[in-house]
């Protein structure tokens, strides 16, 4: 028989049909037998999507409001570009066994102090509790600016007003770090304050953020003025793996900590050379880029070597200049298992300036009447192991020394040691604890202090 097709609209018209007949024989079926399981299952089912959609619903609706919320307090600046805010308000509670030079946050031990008979033994324990290492900050960026992309940022904490009571019951604001960044494919230009270029980088550690660990024992972190350029100049490949090689060189404000011997009172000796400060560095990067002001992740497996020179002038009798130098080198490499290793070491002489140099001396004291000793030279260095065992929690070790070679200075060794753990539960929640050992040898003894920390902040 020949096949005789059906017009399009008469097929449908019969399905359409036979739809209606199945759901009435359904409905009628089930009005006088108990449904099939796989009906009730399909019910259920549906049910069960009609209440996930529900739920999808009212979480996309909050997402709506919350980022409705966001655009509406957005800080924005009169050139239009966005402000990102962040703050971690931070209270240490501390304990410090023996005196030292700062008991909130100690970087060197003293002399006991002195007994008498009429008031006893002064000095010992020191304990209490302190605001003073909030840190609030702020950073813009933009493409385009003279052919770069530009980027900004600024921190303070309100470690300043430290005076011989204690630390101030209402601190006054610090200003930590400020720098401007210029960034083409190959070159970056800084301006600003931070750390010397031939000592960028700094133990990581919650409890010690107004002066940072192992200063006075090998780390150098004085935030200075500074001009930094950088330029990339080669990438060295080993199979899957690239090495980027570059040079730095920075200007940086000649402080030195100390003042012209005939100015009690007046501007300090580097700033009387009337030279700014010089420092180089070569450097070898792989991996993800580092972010120095970040301490909650570590051990991406990437890493940076440095080798770097410095050289200062200061002016501190009549008008000859002596010259400050050094040579040093730093190390950050992410191993497996989480585990970051990094470090410091230099030696030098008339590095006080630089945040701790000489166990935070520049000369020796005079035994032959003049107003000043010998140019301190030191040798200092630090090491330190880090481990993200999870990713709300990582603990860390290590330890530094600064050894002072020459004259006879009231420090002339200097060692620290240090283990810290930070918790992270749930943001913007933030516990940890530190614990410190440090051990300073003088002319007339060996004196030692512990210090314990414990913290807790919130991280906006």
């Amino acid at each position: 028989m020949p096949f005789i097709p059906f017009p399009r609209d008469a097929r449908r018209r019969c399905g359409l049909l036979a739809v209606a007949c199945s759901l009435m024989f359904v409905e009628t079926s089930s009005a006088q037998t108990t449904p099939p399981r796989d009906s009730v299952a399909r019910s259920v089912s549906a049910d069960s999507l009609s209440a996930r959609l529900a739920r999808a619903e009212a979480d996309i609706a909050l997402l709506r409001q919350q980022v409705a919320t966001e655009s509406s307090t957005s800080v924005r600046l009169r050139s239009r570009l966005r402000l990102d805010l962040h703050a971690r308000l931070l209270t240490n509670a501390f304990l410090t066994t023996a005196d030292a030079n700062n008991p909130e946050v100690p970087i060197f031990a003293k002399a006991p102090g002195g007994v008498s008979a009429e008031y006893g033994a002064s000095g010992g324990r020191v304990l209490g509790l302190s605001i003073r290492q909030t840190t609030i900050g702020g950073s813009v960026s933009v493409d385009s600016v003279l052919g770069a992309t530009f980027s900004s940022d600024v921190e303070l904490d309100f470690f300043a007003g430290q005076t011989t009571d204690g630390p101030p019951l209402f601190p006054p604001p610090r200003l930590r770090t400020v720098r401007g960044f210029l960034r083409w494919e190959r070159t970056e230009l800084m301006i600003g304050a931070d750390t010397p270029l031939m000592s960028d980088l700094d133990p990581v550690g919650v409890a010690a953020i107004g002066i940072p660990d192992f200063s006075a024992a090998g780390n150098l972190w004085n935030w200075l003025p500074q001009v930094r350029l950088t330029r990339d100049v080669g990438v060295l490949r080993a199979g899957h793996h690239a090495v980027h090689w570059a040079v730095q060189g920075a200007l940086i404000n000649p402080f030195s900590g100390d003042r012209h011997v005939d100015e009690v009172d007046g501007v300090d000796a580097g700033l009387r050379s009337a030279r700014p400060s010089v420092e180089a560095r070569l450097r070898a990067q792989w991996g993800r880029e580092h972010d120095p002001t970040s301490s909650q992740r570590i051990g991406d497996r990437g890493g940076e070597i440095g080798l770097s020179a410095h050289r200062g002038w200061l002016r501190v009798s009549g008008d000859s200049l002596t010259v400050s130098r050094a040579v040093g080198a730093d190390v950050r490499i992410g191993l497996s298992y989480g585990l970051e290793l990094r470090g410091e070491a230099y030696q030098g002489r008339l590095l006080r300036g630089l945040g701790g140099g000489g166990i935070g001396q520049n000369f020796a004291p005079s035994s032959r009447g003049e107003t000043l000793g010998d140019p301190l030279t030191d040798t200092a260095g630090w090491l330190q192991l880090n481990a993200q065992l999870r990713p709300t929690l990582m603990v860390g070790s290590g330890c530094g020394t600064d050894r002072v070679h020459n004259g006879q200075p009231s420090r002339q060794r200097n060692s620290a040691c240090a283990t810290h753990l930070e918790w992270r539960p749930s943001l913007p929640l933030l516990f940890g604890a530190e614990f410190r050992s440090i051990a300073t040898r003088g002319p007339t003894g060996r004196y030692a202090t512990r210090h314990f920390n414990l913290f807790f902040g919130i991280e906006l």
